[in-house]
């Protein structure tokens, strides 16, 4: 059977390996086990007393556990087309505790990748010494704590067009600065089906956000700040943002948007809203997460959605800082389901 379907592995030190074509000598064996295909799931039900059957409460993707093997040709004795050597750069690009990725590209879904690493030592049959086979087999068995098939992110961005930076004055506004007082400027970003949908995959996604800080230092003061001085928010040159946090399932929530922080230099910053990791995190090192006063974003954009325009309000910024949108993009099985 002719297949067109490409399998790559590329190794924690970042080589590549064709094992479709075996370009380096190491080919994809028959008969691969476990959890290639959908991850697995356990769902969480009760059996109440006074309830016929069971109820569903949830259920939760587990780790993958995939078990393959390679075949790794003896094309000589010795040199870079033994047996030996193939085997040992094969070796050589698996840890465990780090992932490779196991690409599958098809016509019909494009290229998604796998995290993957050891579980188990690889093994090899050792009847006879391997050295004098023309071919050996060697058995992965490896873990996958993602479970899901990615694509690359779709990314978005926009630049701003206008100045809408301003100086400090500490008479009129001493110590703070009120948002409606604030210089600024209204962008969009749309994302339609052109660009391949919002979200085409069957997971629910959490969009991420990349936002600059201003483009100039505070006066008097160097950079980074020495420690334990806290910034001096009178005179301290900043970017401040109002970034979506659309809910597509509650009406009251459509339009929700949150106001960050004030960004100085030094703290561009990439937003994750996901709710299950620290949702701010700054180039400086700087905690700018802790100044949103236990605000967080919430919002996830569900399967098979379609198309949204984002709507971003910027302050402080020079003409061409960029923000951007970064759409994850996880799917259960390394093809299909579009």
């Amino acid at each position: 059977m002719i297949t067109d379907t490409v399998i790559e592995l590329e190794g924690v030190n970042g080589e590549i390996f064709n094992l479709t074509t075996g370009d380096r000598g190491v080919f994809l064996a028959e008969d691969v086990e476990g959890a290639f295909y959908d991850p697995p799931v356990k769902v969480v039900y009760e059996e109440p007393g006074n309830y016929p059957g069971a109820r569903y409460l949830n259920h939760r993707i587990l780790k993958r556990d995939i078990i393959f093997g390679v075949q790794i040709l003896n094309d000589a004795k010795s040199g870079s087309r033994s047996w030996l050597s193939r085997d040992s750069q094969w070796r050589k690009e698996w840890a465990f505790h780090r992932d490779c990725k196991l690409y599958v590209t098809t016509p019909d879904s494009g290229t998604r990748y796998l995290k993957i690493r050891l579980f188990e030592s690889p093994t090899l049959l050792m009847k006879t010494d391997p050295r004098g086979n023309t071919i050996n087999e060697t058995l992965m068995s490896c873990i996958s704590y993602d479970p899901f098939w990615y694509e690359d992110d779709r990314v978005f961005s926009v630049k701003t067009k206008t100045d809408t930076r301003f100086k400090p004055n500490p008479v009129d506004v001493p110590g703070y600065w009120p948002w409606e007082k604030l210089p600024k400027e209204t962008l969009q970003i749309r994302v339609g089906r052109g660009a391949g949908g919002l979200n085409p995959t069957d997971q629910y996604i959490a969009p991420k956000w990349t936002v600059p800080g201003s483009t100039e230092g505070i006066p008097d003061l160097p950079w980074p700040f020495p420690p334990g001085i806290d910034i001096p928010w009178e005179k301290a040159p900043f970017t401040q943002f109002v970034i979506p946090d659309y809910s597509f399932e509650d009406e009251e929530f459509a339009n929700r948007r949150l106001k960050l922080p004030g960004l100085i230099y030094g703290e561009n910053c990439v937003i994750d809203t996901d709710r299950r990791v620290e949702q701010i995190s700054s180039e400086s090192g700087s905690q700018v997460w802790a100044r949103m006063n236990g605000v967080r974003f919430r919002n996830m954009i569900p399967p098979y959605t379609e198309e949204k325009t984002f709507e971003i309000t910027a302050s402080g910024c020079a003409p061409g800082q960029i923000i951007s949108l970064m759409l994850p993009r996880p799917w259960s099985r390394c093809w299909g389901l579009e």
